[in-house]
């Protein structure tokens, strides 16, 4: 009707499938990245490392891989279009790259309560490499579900990111 007030969902359309594809994206390299860590903390040459340097090591992993993904989207944006992200573009790839960050929250969380005393440091680090490899999985199944793939194709495509996370566990393990 007219003289009527839109409502935010009106005028603020959801997230476009560019968007969609690029969370996806950065949380499956940010899972991967803080697993790779992880893996290297568990097994150490010389003993396991105290526990805040174990935090130290995870958030500086993670920190340097969001660092670089948004200086990769704003070289990539620029180079594309000529000039910087407006706003809402900036906010969007932000967000999108915030899931490097997000994907080591928990493995964090776990070895912050280690280091705390809490937990042991074994325990927090492989309980923090399977709750990643479980994050994998369940990335996997959300953009599974988003497919209009028929349903051995969506099981398949969740396998194999399983299979992606346990190959690095047991490369990584093979390699220390």
């Amino acid at each position: 009707m007219i003289g009527m007030a839109t409502t935010e969902t009106e005028t603020q359309p959801g997230p476009t499938p560019e968007h969609i594809a690029a969370v996806l994206r950065e949380r499956i390299y940010g899972g991967i990245a803080c697993l790779s860590t992880l893996l290297v903390l568990v097994q150490p040459d010389e003993g396991p490392p105290a526990p805040w340097t174990a935090v130290v090591d995870v958030a500086i992993a993670a920190g340097g891989l969001w660092a670089a993904s948004v200086l990769a989207d704003y070289v990539g944006h620029l180079a594309a279009h000529g000039k910087g992200m407006t706003g809402s573009e900036a906010a969007a790839a932000s967000r999108a790259s915030a899931q490097i960050l997000e994907a080591a929250a928990i493995p964090l969380l776990l070895l912050v309560i280690a280091g705390l005393g809490w937990m042991p440091y074994h325990a927090a680090v492989t309980a923090g490499v399977c709750v990643t490899v479980a994050e994998l999985g369940l990335f996997a199944l959300l953009t599974a579900r988003r497919t209009k793939l028929s349903l051995w194709k969506r099981v398949l495509l969740v396998l194999v990111l399983l299979a992606l996370g346990a190959l690095v566990v047991t490369v990584k393990t093979l390699a220390h």
